[in-house]
């Protein structure tokens, strides 16, 4: 038995002595990559202006001979990621500046990810992070839109509040508003969503009341982007909700009051709708 045991404690041994050995002989060289700072330049984590034009200056060091590529990607809050730049060098020491339009909506925090890929297969990143703010800008009013039940036939039980346009069909990646109620169901469900997943935030009638300007709503977003649900339901007159779409747009943040909701009783009747005005900022 102790001998079994002395030759298995030599061959756990020589196996994580092995695999030290052949970690360390296959590292290469990796690369550097950082963002330098100077005027007009972004090199930190902090807020940017909605629709602005921000300028990278990238410097990089290969740990080869040459470099590969660079990229320059941005992640949004849903997770998804957009490539900005992919760029063959073959340079061993990179200096170059990159103007890109900024991403994201208002109140999104974007991630912009700067990657040198060395020629030896080796790479090197740094991020920061954007928050987008806007400008201090006034809002458009838009009264009297309805939104009707998903059963009712002829109506349109969605609504793209970018485009103040109401929507009957298509893709619901426009759709920030649109009727939840299941088919097959006998009466209205009373519920919004969205085909895109847009927000809603509940506020108050005091909030439509003052509110004038992109400021105001980007400070409610703020204020209550933790609180923020994928519908709302069980909607009364002069109930007021922010919106949050889920389309890429310049601002993207709507202020809705309840004026009206027609609620038929009888059973079979499904033209059941709401009537809301709202207000919007018109680039």
């Amino acid at each position: 038995m102790k001998l079994r045991n002395i030759i298995l404690s030599l061959s756990i041994a020589s196996m994580a002595f092995l695999a030290s050995c052949s970690d360390s002989s296959s590292s290469n060289p990796k690369p550097t990559i950082s963002l330098k700072a100077g005027a007009g330049y972004v090199a930190t984590s902090g807020n940017i202006n909605m629709a602005s034009v921000i300028t990278f200056n990238v410097i990089a060091t290969a740990g080869s001979d040459a470099m590969k590529n660079i990229v320059i990607t941005a992640k949004f809050a849903n997770g998804s990621t957009k490539t900005l730049l992919d760029t063959a060098l073959i340079n061993k020491n990179i200096d170059f500046t990159k103007s890109i339009a900024s991403q994201g909506a208002v109140g999104d925090a974007v991630v912009y990810t700067f990657t040198a890929n060395d020629n030896n297969g080796e790479s090197a990143s740094t991020s920061i992070t954007s928050t987008v703010i806007p400008e201090d800008l006034p809002l458009d009013g838009i009264a009297d839109q309805k939104v009707y039940n998903a059963l009712a036939t002829g109506f349109n039980s969605a609504y793209n509040l970018e485009l103040s346009v109401p929507i009957s069909s298509g893709s619901p990646s426009v759709k920030d508003l649109l009727d939840k109620t299941p088919s097959g169901a006998a009466q209205w469900a009373n519920i919004i969503g969205s085909g895109n997943g847009s927000k809603f935030v509940k506020c108050t009638s005091n909030d439509f009341n003052n509110a004038a300007s992109t400021t105001y709503l980007y400070n409610l977003w703020v204020a209550g982007k933790a609180t923020a649900t994928d519908q709302i339901s069980g909607m009364k007159v002069n109930d007021v909700y922010l919106v949050k779409t889920g389309q890429s747009v310049t601002f993207g943040l709507y202020l809705l009051n309840i004026t009206a909701v027609v609620d038929l009783p009888a059973a079979g009747n499904q033209n059941d709708y709401i009537v809301f005005d709202y207000k919007k900022f018109t680039l």
